[in-house]
């Protein structure tokens, strides 16, 4: 439950200050009955061939508002399941290979723990034969030698042993840094698209304090029933708003190719 509470936490915070504007634009234009009215009344005042530009300005604007909120849900949605793909695979380059990692680190482990008796047998042999030598003993020196002769040869090829594992563990994390390095590379690639995507907010952003204006504008013609004034804060606002559409279809876009870095990443992990 907590879990989820933060998720929505997450995508409202996301809503409300990352797509650069969206929620200012929703605020600013909002077609009501009574605004609907106005229009009309406006529209057949005016009449004839101004009276149908008037009403399909309206209706076009309206279209254009509903692409803007099917857009922002889209954006909102797929922004949402990048980060926390991104997240997610961030998380899993510390576990690259960790499996056989330890597993290879725990032979190279045992096998000096296996050998460790080996290797004092050999090192308090080869001091008795020395001893044995000092003391003049060529009985027990030669027993001694011959014994200390064997285990070095055992000793040698453990140590080998204990080598070729620790050559596999080195070879194992080096190929992980490898590996990691890979991936932070393409995962660094969302890094741009998101440095894209900011300067689309802040471009959108000042759209939308441009048609705030300009709908106040538009609301204010209306009731006074000026048709002139009606139509040209229509057209304003239709190119303002087709601008903004235009932003947040760049970021919907941008947030595909961050979805497809995503999956490159995803594929090389596995």
């Amino acid at each position: 439950m907590k879990k989820q509470i933060l998720m929505m936490l997450a995508l409202a915070i996301w809503l409300a200050a990352c797509l650069g504007g969206s929620t200012v634009m929703a605020a600013a234009i909002e077609f009501t009955d009574s605004l609907g009215s106005q229009l009309n009344k406006t529209a057949d005042g005016a009449g004839g061939a101004m009276r149908t530009k008037i009403l399909k300005q309206y209706a076009d604007l309206s279209k254009l508002q509903d692409e803007h909120n099917s857009l922002v849900s889209k954006t909102s949605g797929l922004h949402y399941d990048n980060e926390a793909r991104l997240t997610a695979a961030r998380k899993e380059i510390k576990e690259i290979d960790g499996d056989k990692i330890r597993r290879l680190d725990e032979q190279v482990k045992s096998a000096k723990s296996k050998y460790q008796p080996l290797f004092d047998s050999y090192s308090s042999i080869s001091k008795q034969a020395s001893a044995a030598k000092k003391l003049k003993d060529k009985t027990l020196s030669k027993l001694l030698q011959t014994q200390a002769d064997g285990l070095k040869t055992a000793s040698t090829l453990a140590r080998q042993d204990i080598r070729n594992k620790e050559s596999a563990l080195q070879a194992a994390k080096k190929e992980k840094t490898r590996k990691a390095k890979e991936i932070r590379k393409i995962l660094g690639e969302s890094d741009l698209h998101k440095s894209k995507i900011k300067a689309e907010k802040s471009a959108m952003a000042s759209t939308n304090k441009l048609i705030s204006t300009e709908w106040s504008n538009f609301k204010a013609a209306v009731k006074k029933s000026e048709a002139d004034r009606t139509t040209d804060t229509l057209t304003r606002l239709h190119t303002l708003s087709s601008q903004a559409l235009k932003n947040k279809q760049n970021i919907y876009n941008l947030e595909v190719k961050i979805s497809a870095s995503a999956k490159n990443a995803e594929d090389k992990l596995r």
